[in-house]
């Protein structure tokens, strides 16, 4: 088996949608005002409208986290950790997201 999907709770939906295209520049595969599925390479993302916001961060590779992050933060992101190199030999940086949802940009460094 393999994951293919996760299920994320959002308070507001049209809201959320609004941010993952403007912000992210996703666009949603299938929507429907209680669900929004956004495919992200193999892997979707399904936004379901919820009374509380699911707190879940989503990381997404990059092969450069610097400029993916000044791209984000430059449509609206806001910044809860700026770009920097990890123990763990990733280069990261996380945004909010829509609702309770954090967005990590990670690079894998070359050793």
């Amino acid at each position: 088996m393999k994951a293919n999907h996760v299920h994320v709770g959002v308070r507001d939906l049209p809201a959320a949608v609004g941010w993952l295209e403007r912000v992210w520049e996703l666009k949603p595969v299938f929507q429907i005002p209680e669900m929004a599925i956004f495919a992200v390479g193999e892997f979707e993302l399904f936004l379901d409208a919820a009374e509380h916001d699911t707190r879940t961060t989503i990381g997404f590779v990059s092969d450069d986290c610097d400029r993916d992050y000044s791209g984000v933060v430059a449509r609206g992101a806001e910044t809860v950790s700026a770009p920097e190199d990890k123990p763990y030999g990733s280069r990261a940086a996380y945004v909010k997201g829509p609702g309770a949802l954090t967005l990590e940009i990670e690079q894998p460094l070359t050793r």
